[in-house]
């Protein structure tokens, strides 16, 4: 009996294969077309040559026969290859494909791989079961290298100058330890850059921004976290721009902490009502002692949990754009009063992780707030028009509450607090009888609803995006290299900014065609060279 024939797999492949290969036993006299391998005979010589020679290989073939004769993969092909000089076995070609099927061979399985989110491997199959015959590993992924080589070329050429004076939001995320830095464009959702760069310090994010404003990109302000490394950043590109802190991270920290006081009030509140039943068994001076001091530890934290809550609810309420009951529109003067006397009042709390918060509250103070002044400057054309067409302040002011009041509630009704909805209902009700009476209004209203959405306080719609992006290298467990990692990032940036919004204020337009930049088509693929088959 010889080695293989008890080696612990069972595989069976479909003629050819199988039933060439159940003929390879017997004698072992080694072959002169492989003298480095002597256990092999000249019979099993051709059938690795003739298996290497088939026109569509099965997957995983090669590695298959490697591990039955005992020799390495490099050793498959030169055995292979060695047999086809030295006898009249054709090369093995791959079949002739028309151009039409190529490129739809091409988009398929570029479509599979955005918004498909498949791997190589699943993308095989698809090809497989769409066209009766599948590519190679290798194909699909020089593939996807070529066409994020291209999307590289064409995302450097996008006219970024067209879009004037802009807010850009940055953040990065990581992928397998190493950082990918990302800018886009808030409110068309248009990714602006997109690297993998092997770190995320000041000096890289200097030569980010550089190569944006290079481009042409006209940079009003940045929206970012709190990561120390932004504003040096800054210096060291020669920029000097207005910096929003992202609030949604401040108000995420803030839960957290009342979170942890709260686990810290029930395990004060379990103590003293442990206690509590163990003197209604039996009385014990030391033990009612000790009750006292748990009370008194339960009401303390009582008293510091509904503390620290009011002052959190006023925190929220210094972000805000619009106040929800009235309408009126903050500006910085209110809200900065009012988070200087959270700041103060969380200072005085005994807590060492609220004085913590408060004392970085404290020292991104003015950044916290850059929003309402670029809402003041967006608000001047709003204000200077309608005063041509309602000249009374006080129909000025009550016109501008209700539109403004409209969209606070809209906003809350897209977080899913649907009990607003028969507020809306009253508020688009009243609009409307305005707009009948003054036509004139509703572009106004319009305009006042722009200028809200475009004062960005937080970085979610980056995160957002950060989080599809995830989505999409879940499937990826490693690349090639760092080149591989960034064609597919260029991929990602360029399908995202072609692709139609389903649903939301943006349904049915790409970011893209939201920003005003125009590459020529509408369908990434075209752009990329991949065209529909006629």
């Amino acid at each position: 009996m010889t080695w293989y024939q008890n080696y612990p797999h069972s595989v069976y492949w479909p003629e050819p294969i199988e039933c060439l290969y159940q003929v390879t036993g017997g004698q072992r006299f080694g072959t002169p077309l492989a003298p480095k391998a002597p256990h092999l005979s000249t019979l099993d010589a051709l059938f690795i040559a003739e298996v290497m020679s088939l026109p569509h290989r099965p997957w995983g073939v090669v590695t298959w026969v490697a591990e039955m004769f005992g020799v390495s993969r490099q050793a498959i092909y030169a055995l292979a290859e060695r047999v086809r000089q030295r006898t009249s076995l054709p090369p093995r070609t791959a079949p002739v494909i028309p151009s039409d099927e190529r490129r739809r061979l091409q988009r398929t399985a570029l479509t599979a791989a955005f918004p498909g989110k498949m791997a190589i491997r699943p993308i095989q199959e698809v090809l497989q079961e769409a066209f009766g015959f599948t590519r190679s590993v290798g194909w699909i992924s020089e593939l996807l290298t070529e066409a994020g080589a291209r999307a590289g070329r064409l995302l450097a050429e996008a006219p970024l100058a067209s879009l004037g004076p802009v807010l850009v939001v940055r953040d990065e995320k990581f992928f397998q330890n190493k950082p990918i830095l990302m800018v886009i464009e808030p409110v068309s959702a248009a990714i602006l850059g997109l690297w993998a760069l092997p770190d995320r310090q000041a000096e890289t994010w200097a030569l980010a921004l550089t190569e944006l404003t290079d481009r042409g990109l006209q940079i009003a302000g940045v929206v970012e976290d709190m990561a120390r490394m932004y504003d040096k950043s800054q210096d060291l590109a020669d920029l000097d721009l207005p910096s929003q802190k992202d609030v949604w991270h401040v108000l995420r920290d803030a839960g957290q902490l009342l979170k942890d006081l709260e686990r810290r009030t029930y395990r004060a509140m379990k103590k003293s009502h442990d206690l509590e039943k163990k003197l209604q068994k039996a009385w014990d001076d030391a033990r009612f002692d000790q009750y006292v001091a748990a009370v008194e530890e339960e009401e303390h934290h009582l008293r510091l949990h509904q503390e620290l809550s009011q002052w959190l609810f006023h925190l929220a309420d210094a972000f805000e754009l619009v106040d929800e009951r009235s309408g009126e529109i903050r500006d910085r003067e209110i809200n900065g009063w009012l988070l200087d006397e959270v700041i103060q009042a969380l200072a005085a709390i005994e807590i060492p992780e609220v004085q913590r918060f408060a004392r970085r509250l404290r020292r991104h103070r003015s950044a916290l707030l850059t929003f309402l002044d670029w809402l003041t400057l967006r608000l001047q054309p709003f204000y200077e028009q309608l005063t041509q067409f309602l000249p009374a302040p006080a129909d000025q002011n009550r016109f501008t509450r209700l539109v403004a009041r409209f969209w606070r509630l809209l906003q809350a009704l897209t977080n899913g607090r649907t009990h607003v909805r028969t507020w809306l209902d009253d508020l688009s009700q009243e609009l409307e009888t305005w707009f009948a009476f003054y036509p004139q209004l509703r572009p106004l209203a319009q305009l006042l609803t722009q200028a809200l959405d475009a004062a960005i306080r937080s970085s979610a719609m980056i995160e957002n995006i950060n989080g599809l992006l995830a989505q999409f290298l879940v499937n990826r467990r490693s690349f090639r290299n760092d080149v591989t990692r960034q064609n597919y990032l260029n991929l990602f940036a360029l399908w995202h900014n072609m692709r139609p919004f389903a649903r939301g204020k943006r349904q049915g337009q790409s970011p893209y065609q939201r920003a005003g930049i125009d590459l020529g088509s509408d369908d990434w693929l075209t752009l990329l060279g991949y065209p529909p088959a006629i």
